[in-house]
């Protein structure tokens, strides 16, 4: 039976002999098993890092490093228990974090994406997803050199498939999404499930705690916001302006998150002012108005490149 556990990352380092060892098979791998069909597949080289992941966890289980041909392709890995369980890896040049800093002085959570048509196809049987982050050097093609220092692989934690499909936002093609001080708007049709609310584990061994049952209470099981703290409060904001919510609302959420702090707006603050001084010039917005705005948004000049 599984025992919940806060979803820390166990941090794993690919950089010793093993590691090597471990990357350099999962390249074998992907040139001769590359899938080359499908819609929104990942590219070889995000397929080798999710057969490089896949690769860490079997070894950390002590069962061969992959499946034999005939293996079905809706999960990676079929627990003692039955439970068939599905290695999730995006692989990028920073290292993962529980909460990602920006210039606002809030941090924002960490989330997991899925590509929703795995989610939705009945077909792919997992029960259970591991989601899993490689940190990855600049050139990043598998399976590098013995002298790269950044093949890091974080191992996040569990969750069932039902509860991804239920509770996890769905964003279509073009959605915008922020991490830290970047935005980005999305190429693919994404699910974004958040990294508080997955199932954590202490090692790797944990997962052949996994139940059938323990997949069962999962499924049914409530978890927080699929949404940064920042962006609940936004939507709300937004929501507000819409005549659909109220201002306890906004109250209710800041209290439930814990967000003091103002939260700054997606468009520039620049774009408000511009708005504000068009309004004070038709007549329409008073001083006391403009002196409340520049209380909670700062203005910026022009000061050179």
């Amino acid at each position: 039976m599984y025992k919940y556990h806060h979803p820390k990352p166990i941090i794993i380092k690919l950089t010793d002999e093993l590691g090597f060892q471990l990357r350099r098979k999962a390249a074998e791998y992907i040139i001769a098993n590359q899938n080359r069909t499908g819609a929104e597949r990942g590219s070889s080289e995000e397929q080798g890092f999710g057969a490089l992941a896949e690769m860490v966890i079997r070894n950390g289980l002590g069962m061969p490093k992959i499946n034999p041909k005939d293996h079905p392709l809706g999960y990676d890995i079929l627990l003692p228990s039955g439970v068939k369980l599905d290695v999730k890896c995006r692989g990028g040049a920073l290292p993962f974090k529980e909460e990602y800093e920006s210039n606002d002085g809030i941090v924002r959570e960490a989330k997991h994406n899925f590509f929703a048509r795995q989610i939705h196809d009945q077909d792919l049987d997992a029960d259970i997803y591991l989601m899993t982050h490689l940190e990855t050097p600049s050139n990043r093609a598998l399976p590098g050199t013995t002298r790269q220092r950044k093949w890091i692989l974080y191992i996040c934690g569990w969750v069932s498939k039902e509860r991804v499909a239920r509770e996890g936002v769905y964003l279509p093609r073009g959605s915008l999404t922020e991490q830290g001080r970047t935005w980005f708007t999305y190429r693919g049709q994404e699910i974004e499930f958040y990294n508080r609310n997955l199932n954590g584990i202490e090692e790797v061994k944990d997962l052949l705690d996994i139940e059938a049952l323990d997949v069962k209470k999962d499924k049914n099981l409530k978890g927080n916001l699929n949404l940064t703290s920042v962006d609940a409060v936004r939507i709300a904001y937004d929501l507000i302006g819409r005549g659909v919510l109220a201002e306890k609302h906004l109250t209710f959420i800041k209290k439930e998150t814990g967000l003091k702090k103002i939260v700054k707006p997606i468009l520039h603050s620049n774009q408000y002012f511009h708005l504000l001084r068009w309004l004070k010039e038709k007549g329409v917005l008073t001083n006391s108005e403009m002196e409340k705005a520049r209380k909670i948004l700062k203005e910026e000049l022009y000061s050179g490149i």
